[in-house]
């Protein structure tokens, strides 16, 4: 009894433990489904670059969705098989068991959440509405309704574009869509915005557009069958993938971005301040207000509403337009916010926000000219443009001759002299000058055909424009951007140029109260930096001229060509050039010198050149018995130049240095070009939204003119007390 009862125990007890391992195993495997099947069956369109498609040289199946799904093959270490599927079937072909997930960048959609097991997102972006470039007609989703757009019947986007009204063309893929798009065949794409970035990337297509966002945020991810029991696997793989910085590499190679949906970066608000670039003379943009002084205006404003809703506070640099963009690469400030046109050759070499104001271009001649009526007739005319405007390129392929400005204000200036004959520019500048100043003496000759777009200019690759953008974006929504234009331009610029020649011009100032009310800012202008300025480069250019002149009459070989060719560089270039190289040139080397720094080493090197040679001139100008008598009484060489020589050929060189140190109280004015706020400058700034050139620049020379008195007052004192030793 006992030993059956044994057997039968024991019986039980194998076949509990069988039963134990079955269900054991058998859980194991619903746990982890892939890793039990040995493989990942994955369908995938195998037409969609650059997230499935074949190499062209190599005809492999690659792209962003097919490497990530490699990964996380690799990951879960199993095989990957692909299975190329067009998109209209592929959720069909996905529920007959075809394969096991979709990697086709699948949005993530409540819809489909509903009906299908989806990942955690692998990329992320938003959608964005795809015109042709000459298209101007949409420019949200409002605009497309009665237009046809090209869509994968089956996406999330074809239902975007049915909601606003579009009609849909089903296609196969994005490139067909863009076949179609520039065939004429449709009249908009919509799509996500890593797939448009990255096409444009990729091809350098320049016959499309992004016209638009629709303010929608998307994520793509695998799509599984209902229950499937993949999505623990497959999201704790794009974890260590996302962790691992592997999808992060796939993203750059494919997508030339990081589009995992990782945390964007924020260099702007992680620098705590914003530096802004900015002209401060061209009205009503950047200038400064004429009763307090401050420096306001439309891209000013704007750049401070940026600033405010990065939470970061904007410190403005002024700076002369025709060197704004070589001040930006030698990373004077971060950005430019001064009406910086958006065109192909700017978009090349810099980071270009998105547009801030939208207007065209105009041709602006005197109001009594009729001979101008377009583009055409420019040919043989001369206009006035700021050298590096998108404008002056405009006018020289009409054929005309561009007289180089500074600014708008300079330009009408010259149209209104009669020294040019015509002057183009954006419809937004031209409107608000004549709102303004309600001048009747100029007038909106024609329209050049081009539209405008003006946005931020950063240098390329700064990393600046999601946060750019994503302000402008929240300032155009919540009316802000609006709000600023018609407080400056009288209109709503940041869409459309609209005219506002019924507003009356407001009070004007006299010339003379203008005067009178800043006769202390340009003086406190020539106190706190022209003279300054001046005194202490003529100072230091002085102890380098004589050191450079000593070496020029040195019997050493090496330091006499030394200071020969030191005297032929500075002598042979512009003091301009020189200027330019120290402020400009030398950040590209590491070399960042402040304004007036670099403008004092400028100044100095120049004296040093130049009174070099007169120091030299004047020691050869004394008799070579004052040598020999030093010598006699005992004098080395330096005892003899300090006691005997310098103080007879300082009476001969006090003229000619004199004159130098004049005209370099007058060569201070260059130094409004490096971004010292000198006598010019301030002039310049007080002078650019009156349009009272005459007057501010005529108390300007008047400046320099008493500056120039009182030193030759000097000189004549200096050189009568140095003649009462001259035996006669």
């Amino acid at each position: 009894m006992s030993h059956h009862l044994r057997r039968a125990l024991l019986a039980v007890f194998v076949l509990a433990a069988l039963v134990t391992a079955a269900c054991g195993g058998s859980s194991g495997g619903e746990s982890d489904p892939i890793k039990s099947a040995g493989v990942l069956r994955v369908g995938t369109e195998g037409v969609y670059a650059p997230f499935s498609y074949h190499d062209p040289a190599t005809g492999e199946l690659v792209g962003y969705d097919v490497d990530v799904a490699k990964a996380v093959g690799e990951k879960l270490g199993v095989r990957v098989e692909f299975v190329e599927t067009p998109w209209d079937s592929i959720f069909a072909a996905l529920e007959a068991d075809r394969f096991d997930i979709v990697a086709n960048e699948v949005t993530i959609n409540p819809e489909r959440q509903a009906k299908y097991d989806l990942s955690q997102p692998y990329s992320v972006g938003e959608g964005v509405i795809v015109t042709r470039a000459d298209d101007n007609s949409i420019r949200s989703l409002a605009d497309i309704a009665g237009k046809t757009a090209a869509e994968n019947a089956t996406s999330n986007w074809s239902e975007v574009a049915r909601q606003a009204g579009a009609n849909v063309e089903a296609v196969e893929g994005f490139t067909q869509a863009i076949t179609l798009l520039n065939q004429g065949r449709v009249d908009v794409v919509i799509n996500d915005s890593i797939a448009v970035y990255a096409y444009l990337a990729e091809t350098g297509d320049t016959s499309v557009k992004i016209a638009g966002t629709v303010g929608e945020k998307s994520e793509q991810g695998f799509a599984a069958r209902k229950d499937s029991g993949y999505l623990p696997e497959l999201n704790g793989a794009l974890d260590e993938l996302r962790a691992d910085g592997t999808l992060a590499e796939i993203s750059q190679r494919y997508l030339k971005a990081d589009a995992t949906g990782a945390p964007a970066s924020t260099p702007i608000r992680d620098a705590g301040v914003l530096r802004v670039g900015t002209e401060g003379t061209y009205a009503p943009f950047s200038y400064h207000e004429p009763a307090t002084g401050e420096l306001t205006g439309y891209d000013v404003d704007v750049a401070r509403a940026v600033g405010d809703k990065l939470g970061v506070p904007v410190e403005f640099v002024e700076t002369p337009w025709d060197s704004i963009f070589a001040a930006l690469e030698a990373n004077r400030f971060d950005v430019v916010a001064n009406e910086v046109t958006i065109n192909p050759e700017r978009q090349a070499k810099y980071d270009l926000s998105t547009p801030y104001s939208i207007g065209e271009g105009v041709i602006v001649t005197r109001a009594d000219d009729d001979s101008i009526t377009s583009l055409e007739d420019l040919s043989g005319k001369r206009t006035a443009q700021s050298i590096t405007s998108n404008w002056a390129q405009v006018a020289r392929d009409s054929g005309a001759t561009v007289e180089g400005v500074e600014g708008f204000a300079q330009a009408i200036t010259l149209l209104n002299q009669g020294r040019v004959d015509a002057t183009v520019n954006d419809s937004i500048a031209v409107y608000a000058y004549l709102a303004e100043t309600g001048d009747t003496s100029v007038k909106i000759a024609a329209e050049t055909g081009e539209r405008s777009e003006q946005g931020f200019a950063a240098r390329k690759d700064s990393g600046f424009l999601p946060e750019l953008n994503g302000a402008l974006d929240e300032l155009r929504a919540d009316g802000t951007l609006t709000e600023i234009s018609q407080r400056y331009l009288k209109a709503d610029a940041t869409g459309t140029a609209q005219a506002a020649q019924d507003q009356g011009p407001p009070p004007t100032r006299s010339a003379f109260d203008l005067v009178r009310d800043n006769l202390w800012p340009l003086a406190k202008a020539a106190i706190t930096m022209t003279i300054p300025l001046t005194i202490i480069s003529f100072a230091i250019g002085l102890v380098l001229a004589l050191a450079v002149a000593l070496a020029r009459l040195s019997s050493n070989v090496v330091l006499t060509n030394v200071a020969r060719l030191y005297i032929s560089i500075i002598r042979g270039t512009p003091l301009l050039v020189q200027l330019f190289i120290v402020f400009y040139a030398l950040p590209e080397f590491g070399v960042r010198i402040d304004p007036f720094p670099a403008a004092v080493i400028a100044f100095s090197l120049n004296v040093g050149g130049y009174a070099a040679e007169i120091i030299r001139s004047a020691i050869l100008s004394i008799p070579k018995g004052q040598w020999e008598a030093a010598e006699t009484i005992g004098l080395d060489y330096v005892g003899a130049l300090r006691r005997i020589i310098l103080p007879q050929a300082a009476r001969v060189a006090v003229p000619p240095l004199s004159n130098t140190l004049i005209s370099l109280v007058k060569d201070t004015s260059l130094a409004s070009t490096i971004l010292v706020t000198e006598l010019l400058r301030q002039a310049q700034i007080i002078a650019a939204p009156t349009f009272e050139f005459f007057a501010l620049y005529g108390t300007a020379a008047i400046y320099y003119w008493v500056i120039c008195l009182v030193l030759s007052f000097g000189q004549s004192r200096l050189e009568h007390r140095l003649e009462r030793y001259v035996v006669r």
